[in-house]
């Protein structure tokens, strides 16, 4: 595999349980570059800010029952999460290329579309789809240990139907996790 990097600022889209997340790692070692993760975004964001700012990260601050919302509520939570934090993304993938400091940001909270608003060969992305339910719900467990979360990875199936959808309606790299031993080198070929 050819380790010419062709990007600075490498985003990384999935749905929770996907395999983004190793896959980003995998490619951070390949090229010898640095990881953010989204989530730590999404929580500094948070810790910072109010209700009145950003509504939409904030909402489960007053939703006394998360399982009344059901999949479907949750996934446009997370499609409206993921336009809320736009703008902080941006600003982070900005400084990165002015600084031309190399970075790949992973995370549930990348709109696969926000990063065709970038008008710069050195912003790339790629987005992580896994269709097997079962698989997520293994990969929730051998990340996180405890229970099966099968309600959970109904979300992240769901969620990620959307993703893919949105990728390919929008001519957006998008990779299946599986087979998993050829993901970097797929992941890869997808940056050329």
């Amino acid at each position: 595999m050819n380790k010419d990097r062709n990007w600075t600022v490498l985003f990384i889209g999935g749905a929770s349980g996907s395999g983004k997340s190793s896959i980003a790692y995998e490619i951070a070692r390949f090229y010898g570059v640095n990881v953010l993760e989204v989530d730590d975004v999404h929580l500094s964001v948070k810790t910072v800010t109010t209700k009145e700012h950003f509504p939409v990260i904030h909402y489960w601050d007053s939703v006394k029952d998360g399982k009344n919302v059901g999949v479907d509520g949750t996934v446009d939570w997370l499609i409206d999460v993921s336009k809320e934090m736009a703008p902080v993304l941006r600003e982070l993938a900005n400084r990165h290329i002015e600084d031309k400091l190399p970075i790949i940001i992973e995370g549930d909270f990348i709109h696969p579309a926000f990063t065709l608003s970038f008008d710069n060969p050195q912003v790339k992305s790629i987005s992580v789809h896994e269709s097997d339910k079962n698989q997520i719900v293994q990969n929730y467990l051998a990340r996180e240990g405890g229970e099966l979360q099968h309600d959970r990875a109904e979300v992240s199936i769901s969620y990620g139907n959307w993703i893919a959808d949105t990728c390919k309606r929008n001519e957006i790299k998008l990779i299946e996790s599986k087979p998993w031993n050829a993901a970097l080198s797929r992941a890869i070929n997808c940056l050329l």
